[in-house]
């Protein structure tokens, strides 16, 4: 397409230069410009976009789009504009030919839950279309029909995600996707519409960027003010006191509510819960009905009750929902039971903020006979108001704790153990150990017939980030290699 086609009526653009070039892709990153593209011209926080202007120039740029006039030696026409995401991002869908009508999009938001929610909806919309038409996007990775990507990011640029669809052999009919408030406060789903918009919950995280909870929520809540397709619908857990603000706050889309709060929509009516086995009854416009899912707690209640509200609000019929359900069997970190030959069961999790260990930690400790021991930690140069309410949690949930290392970065490991630590109690028993190996080990040693060791944080990571490298580290391998290591010691004795 060429580049004032491209930009005919876009608001807020003007175009500088007599040059009219065919633009063939779109490209942010200058080492991904390929000859055609135009270039995206943004500022991050460790660099200035116009420190790239050459490379991409020299690997065949025709055009740049930019919010600030530059001095521009390069000959290339610029597209100056108010905001370069909103441009770009409206820029990719005439490109792409994205037909957002044709196309069933479901984003999912909040604190916890999104990753379970994203792969229980995939599965309620691939009992609708081929499994290879039913994409998701998740921290764990792209799920792009029958190929899995890497995640660097929960959430893609749009632009990436418009131009996976447009280069797809076999195009989605139906794309779920985790959509983190990061991604919403720097418009990075910019050019997106969704059908359907899951509120799961809002509890304390991010806010090293948000910087409080009023800003937080602003940024979850423009999911449904600003990205919704005219006829969306909001799916809202209203039991979650920011979800039923949320309800309350929105006006023009149709609302489905959910939980087991009296007004709901479609209502929690009971459920029972084993480390293996979850029956939900629910109540939906009258009609009452069940659903068995293996996974457990009453934190995935909610994760189920949100997708089906929205497998309801899709027009998806109740029995293909509930057979989803019933064969759907794991997300990987997420309660993963290690399958060791022990006494004991060792399970690994994603939990990483209060609210999610203290999830975690109930739905253990209403199944389990012995102990709970829970090792922990906090990511650096992230958020660290959360650090001692974490320790807080586990010192009330669990019975003995161990406080390590996860993804430190730039920060010492020591100085964040010192800040868990400052919510657990002096006479709670717990073992400060910065070696994440080191502490899972001790773990294992303490654990006796009946107890369960919950590790949590890391989840389905496979790596531990350290001064700016990553090292590769998984909880589950490290689990089954000692373990091992000690039936082997065990059986020589």
């Amino acid at each position: 397409m060429y580049l004032h086609e491209l930009f005919a009526d876009i608001p807020h653009c003007q175009i500088m230069g007599l040059n009219n070039p065919m633009i063939t892709d779109i490209a942010y990153d200058s080492r991904k410009v390929k000859p055609g593209s135009l270039f995206v011209v943004r500022s991050g926080n460790h660099a200035q976009g116009t420190d790239f202007i050459g490379d991409a120039c020299a690997r065949g740029a025709v055009a740049l789009l930019i919010e600030k006039e530059i001095l521009n030696d390069f000959s290339l026409p610029c597209i100056m504009c108010k905001d370069v995401r909103h441009a770009s991002g409206s820029a990719a869908s005439r490109l792409f030919a994205i037909e957002h009508k044709n196309l069933t999009m479901v984003g999912i938001i909040g604190t916890n839950g999104k990753t379970t929610s994203t792969f229980l909806m995939r599965a309620l919309l691939a009992s609708q279309y081929l499994s290879t038409e039913t994409w998701a996007y998740t921290t764990i990775g792209y799920f792009l029909g029958g190929a899995m990507l890497d995640a660097p990011n929960t959430t893609p640029e749009s632009i990436d995600i418009m131009r996976q669809i447009a280069h797809s052999e076999i195009m989605p009919k139906a794309v779920c996707m985790e959509v983190s408030s990061h991604a919403l406060a720097l418009s990075r789903v910019y050019g997106l519409r969704y059908d359907i918009g899951i509120f799961t919950n809002l509890t304390h995280d991010h806010l090293d960027f948000h910087h409080d909870m009023e800003s937080y929520y602003v940024a979850k809540k423009s999911l449904f003010v600003e990205y919704l397709k005219p006829n969306g619908t909001a799916v809202i857990n209203i039991d979650d006191a920011y979800g039923l603000r949320l309800s309350s706050e929105i006006n023009k889309h149709k609302i489905v509510r959910f939980g087991m709060h009296a007004s709901a929509d479609l209502r929690i009516v009971s459920y029972t819960c084993s480390l293996s086995q979850t029956t939900i009854a629910l109540e939906y416009n009258t009609t009452n009905f069940e659903i068995v899912t293996h996974l457990p707690g009453l934190f995935n209640v909610y994760n189920c009750a949100g997708v089906i509200a929205a497998g309801f609000a899709l027009g998806i019929p109740l029995e293909k929902m509930q057979n989803a359900l019933k064969t759907f069997t794991a997300v990987p970190g997420r309660m993963e039971l290690v399958p060791i030959e022990q006494s004991f069961k060792v399970f690994v999790d994603y939990a990483h903020t209060p609210d999610a260990l203290k999830n975690v930690l109930l739905t253990i400790r209403n199944m389990c006979e012995g102990n709970i021991i829970c090792v922990f930690g906090c990511g650096g140069d992230r958020d660290a108001t959360k650090r001692a309410p974490m320790g807080s949690m586990v010192a009330e949930y669990a019975n003995e704790a161990i406080v390590t290392s996860d993804n430190p970065r730039s920060e010492n490991p020591h100085t964040i153990i010192h800040e868990v630590i400052k919510g657990i109690p002096l006479d709670f028993p717990h073992y400060n150990i910065a070696d994440r190996t080191e502490a899972i080990d001790k773990a294992l040693s303490l654990a006796k017939a009946g107890d369960v060791v919950l590790i949590a944080g890391k989840g389905h990571e496979d790596y531990q980030e350290i001064k700016g490298i990553r090292h590769h580290f998984s909880d589950r391998e490290t689990v089954l290699q000692l373990s091992s290591l000690k039936k082997v010691h065990h059986e020589a004795m």
